[in-house]
């Protein structure tokens, strides 16, 4: 057997544990089957201590805005992605070393301006019925739909410009913002002027994706402590579920997904299984 059959048996096996692992919701269940249902999102004293579980619509307390940028954002999560036009060094047989310019998602930039323009994830202060929310519990609440509905206005005061591309829009202080890899010493015409990619270097570009659920509806699961629900990770399980959910409804839900999960996860691995067996007849051969 060669190394990489080996390789590939071991992260079947590692795929199949995790498999079992994921079908195996019975904690969950029993969590859900124990907890407190508040319905109506009242904070009862009752509950203090316990595990709710709270269904109903999201209200940020305050509107969600980016303090840096100061685009208002819809909902009450969204995450910022900062790319930086970086100096990227390349090399190839023939022309030996050159260097290009290219977008990355960098956690820091190099000193200059911008360099405290960071990716993050934006967290507005938010309620449940009466209940508000704890961020760590908001983290749950999936986000992935691009934001596009920039206030022109807004953007422009701070000094910003609105780039849209088939796919994603951008704002960033540059008039001109590059599409993708460019030599570092090219130059084009724009409007009338010559642009010097190299000026470029390390400029940001951001954008924005909001939550997915439009409807702000979701059900939280958690400890309901001084008029919160809190995110308890020895719950074993997310803090949000998207849509308004009854125990009963909450506990299929969970059994739905860890068995979709162990599936992906066996397909996995009989692809590695199937990689390994190949393998090993392409040695004997």
């Amino acid at each position: 057997m060669n190394k990489k059959s080996i390789i590939f048996i071991v992260i079947a096996i590692i795929l199949v544990v995790v498999g079992f692992s994921s079908k195996n919701t019975s904690q969950q269940t029993d969590v859900i089957s124990k907890a407190v249902y508040v319905e109506d999102g009242k904070v009862l004293p009752e509950n203090e201590g316990k595990i709710v579980i709270v269904p109903g619509k999201l209200e940020a307390v305050t509107p969600l805005v980016d303090e840096i940028t100061g685009v208002e954002l819809p909902g009450v999560i969204a995450k910022r992605t900062v790319e930086r036009y970086e100096k990227v060094q390349n090399s190839d047989e023939e022309d030996g070393i050159y260097y290009t310019l290219e977008w990355k998602n960098t956690a820091l930039g190099n000193d200059n301006e911008f360099n405290d323009i960071v990716s993050s994830v934006l967290i507005a202060e938010t309620k449940l019925g009466e209940f508000t929310i704890d961020k760590n519990a908001l983290h749950h609440v999936a986000v992935g739909k691009p934001f596009t509905d920039f206030s022109s206005q807004a953007v422009h005061q701070r000094g910003y410009t609105i780039h849209p591309t088939t796919s994603v829009t951008y704002i960033s202080k540059m008039d001109f913002m590059p599409a993708g890899n460019e030599d570092f010493n090219h130059t084009m015409q724009y409007n009338g002027r010559r642009i010097y990619y190299m000026d470029y270097e390390n400029m940001p570009r951001i954008s924005y994706v909001t939550q997915r659920e439009e409807s702000g509806e979701y059900t939280f699961i958690g400890k309901q402590q001084n008029g919160k629900i809190m995110y308890d990770k020895d719950l074993g399980m997310q803090a949000a579920f998207d849509g308004l959910q009854n125990p009963d409804q909450l506990a299929e839900r969970v059994e739905s997904g860890g068995m979709t999960g162990a599936i992906v996860a066996w397909v996995i691995a009989a692809f590695f299984v199937l990689l390994a067996v190949l393998g090993m007849k392409k040695k004997e051969n």
